[in-house]
Order: structure tokens, then C-alpha cells, then sequence
């Protein structure tokens, strides 16, 4: 397990490669985001982007999976305490995603045995970035952590 003092400014933390199929798409739009663009491929091919692209709220999903399996399930995590997101480009049927997170900034709170941690991460197709997100979180300190 990863407390506060063990994170420091310019750690990275790879992701795997995560490949979305077409199928994919179509399910989540149909439950969570039912747009054409989504889930309709000849619709979306006469539509704004020319063929069916993921919805933003699934390729923040991914990247959910992604961080998690990446980074959180080996940090000592209390809460999540803001995120912001940036849609860079369209996420389509086919596309491998994957990508990094990046500890930004880290204010030790000792009163409190944690710290909130910035953490920036990229989501790429391999060679262009997706989505970029910065999220800010609550870490244990090492002497604060009890264990559940």
C-alpha cells in the first residue's frame, strides 16, 4: 500500500491498453447515452463525425477502470474531492486507449494524517490524446491510516 509520503511530484503511473469494441459503444450509449452518434452507425456515418464515436461519459469510465487498476488499488485512498475533464478527440469502434496518471502537486496535511493529491493523466489511441483529466483526492498518511 502507497500512503502520502510514499507519492511524490512527477510519479507516473501507466495504464494497461484497453481495446473498445463497436458493441461496446452501442451498449453503454443504449443504457446511459442514448445520442445517435452512439449507437446508430448509419446514422452517426450522415452525422457530425462521420461514423459512430464512444460517448464522453464512457471514455470516462474507461478511464476509470483504467486508474483504478493503474493506481488505486495501491494507494491508501480516502475520497475523491474534484475532477475536471477535457474532451480532445472522438473515441471510436476499434480504438486501443491507454495511457499514463501523473501525480501534479501533493499538500501534506498533517493535522489531519492525509494529503490531497492532483493527479493529471492522459488517455492516448496510441498516439494522440483522447481525453485529459485532473483529479484531486484525499490520501491517508501513513500514521493516520487504520486499517478496515
Amino acid at each position: 500500500m502507497l500512503y502520502a509520503e510514499d507519492l511524490t511530484v512527477g510519479q507516473r503511473f501507466p495504464f494497461r491498453s484497453y481495446l473498445l469494441e463497436e458493441a461496446e459503444i452501442i451498449e453503454f450509449a443504449r443504457r446511459y447515452d442514448p445520442l445517435f452518434i452512439h449507437m446508430d452507425p448509419e446514422a452517426a456515418a450522415k452525422g457530425p463525425f462521420g461514423g459512430l464515436i464512444a460517448s464522453g461519459l464512457q471514455t470516462l469510465a474507461i478511464y476509470q477502470r483504467l486508474i483504478v487498476e493503474a493506481m488505486w488499488e495501491q494507494v491508501a485512498g480516502v475520497a475523491g474531492a474534484g475532477i475536471e475533464s477535457r474532451f480532445l478527440r472522438p473515441v471510436r469502434p476499434g480504438m486501443t486507449l491507454t495511457g499514463h496518471a501523473e501525480i501534479a502537486a501533493l499538500i501534506h496535511r498533517p493535522e489531519r494524517n492525509n494529503a490531497v493529491v492532483t493527479v493529471k493523466s492522459q488517455i492516448t489511441d496510441g498516439t494522440r490524446q483522447v481525453l485529459s483529466v485532473s483529479l484531486d483526492a484525499v490520501i491517508h498518511s501513513r500514521a493516520g491510516h487504520r486499517q478496515p
